[in-house]
């Protein structure tokens, strides 16, 4: 009897999520690992060098763009940075990317836009948080007015899932559709798949994934700051 991953209700997307999910969980173990035996006093080298190097130039951007808090969001930008850098260029093994997974980048735009609201609500506290999302200027308004920018801005907040899942969804797949269709033509074509391969897994990919995180610190910074 032939058992596939459907009838336990997975789909190739899931089954590589999880696979990217287990390998990054592996990385880091083995990050923190040889951090923890690092000398201080002498510099690193080799996989710690890249991961300092990486950890630094994420955490200069994110400080110009989400200011002086930055740095207790930084292991979420990157963690969300590597995962769906990782997604995108499974591409390149010949296994089905999830990020061509509609549920999969719905998922993540939900969980990051929760991350963005409870760090709000932590900075702020719930009711100047809620007041500066939903109310902003408006707040000396007219109530009809006031009531009409509260509507607007509870459906900006929510647009912003589809706004994440759907740019990041569709970008991918595109290019997986692409690239299909190439492998279609006639074998003259074959010597440019490689190039558009490189192109979609890993130039589009590494393209998205930055986009998805700076409109992540964006929203973080008009979440967190106080001004």
């Amino acid at each position: 009897m032939n058992i596939s991953i459907e009838d336990w209700g997975l789909t190739s997307t899931a089954v590589n999520s999880i696979l990217v999910t287990l390998t990054l969980v592996v990385f880091f173990i083995v990050v923190g690992i040889k951090i923890g035996k690092a000398d201080p006093s002498k510099p690193s080298r080799g996989l710690l060098l890249v991961v300092e190097l990486i950890y630094t130039g994420v955490s200069n951007f994110a400080l110009g763009q989400i200011g002086t808090s930055a740095p207790k969001f930084v292991p979420y930008v990157i963690t969300v940075g590597s995962y769906l850098i990782l997604a995108n260029l499974i591409g390149l093994l010949g296994l089905t990317a999830p990020t061509t997974d509609i549920n999969i980048t719905a998922a993540l735009a939900i969980m990051t836009l929760l991350y963005i609201m409870v760090s709000g609500v932590i900075a702020k506290g719930i009711l100047r948080y809620l007041k500066d999302v939903y109310v902003g200027p408006a707040s000396a308004s007219p109530p009809v007015i006031k009531q009409f920018i509260i509507v607007i801005n509870i459906i900006s907040e929510f647009t912003k899932v589809v706004s994440l899942s759907f740019r990041l969804f569709g970008n991918i797949v595109s290019g997986a559709l692409l690239l299909a269709l190439f492998a279609m033509l006639p074998l003259w074509t074959t010597p440019v798949l490689p190039a558009l391969n490189l192109y979609f897994d890993i130039f589009a990919g590494l393209i998205q994934t930055m986009i998805f995180c700076i409109l992540m610190m964006i929203w973080l910074e008009t979440a967190v700051s106080k001004e």
